[in-house]
């Protein structure tokens, strides 16, 4: 059986407490949109809320991966009210799905939830992915789906890069427009 956690807390304050943890993340969401032509839906209530939610969950994700050195997918969203709910696995490791299966357990439960909750306006999906770079080589990364009930969905790409130590260190922030949003 898969089992929810949800977790309640006022979004400006999770914002807060994590902002230390790594501060380059969404800025450049904003710029990318601005950058698309279109100044004044990059600084609109919708892109500020997404800008601020999805800026948790990759500090967030972020956190996960320092402490435990893994990530296991999750999600996030936050109603009108600036209230936010994390809902993330529940249950003991050697029982928890495969994460593919997982993530769309999760989309399919924020879908639901976007359909029931009318007060809802920004879901997150965060999960580790990896894509492939020109070279054929895999480079692993934190992945984020952002969706605002009354904007365009974005998916966000942060990647982990090999720098010459051989270690993984935190590369530029990819953002794009997706073409499968969350809402219904």
């Amino acid at each position: 059986m898969i089992s929810l956690r949800v977790g309640l807390k006022r979004l400006a304050g999770i914002g807060m407490m994590l902002s230390m943890t790594l501060s380059l993340c969404l800025p450049m969401a904003v710029s990318a949109a601005a950058a698309e032509g279109d100044e004044a839906k990059a600084t609109s209530p919708e892109i500020q809320a997404m800008n601020s939610i999805a800026e948790v969950a990759m500090q967030t994700a972020l956190r996960a991966i320092q402490e435990s050195g893994g990530l296991y997918p999750f999600a996030m969203m936050a109603k009108a009210d600036g209230e936010a709910k994390v809902l993330g696995y529940q249950g003991d490791q050697e029982s928890a799905p495969p994460q593919d299966q997982w993530t769309e357990a999760l989309f399919l439960r924020l879908r639901q939830m976007a359909e029931q909750e009318p007060d809802l306006k920004v879901l997150v999906l965060v999960r580790l992915h990896e894509v492939t770079s020109k070279d054929g080589e895999k480079v692993p990364g934190i992945w984020a789906q952002v969706d605002h009930r009354d904007a365009d969905t974005w998916v966000l790409f942060l990647p982990f890069l090999l720098n010459e130590a051989g270690r993984h260190e935190v590369g530029e922030l990819i953002y794009y427009a997706s073409e499968q949003p969350i809402f219904p």
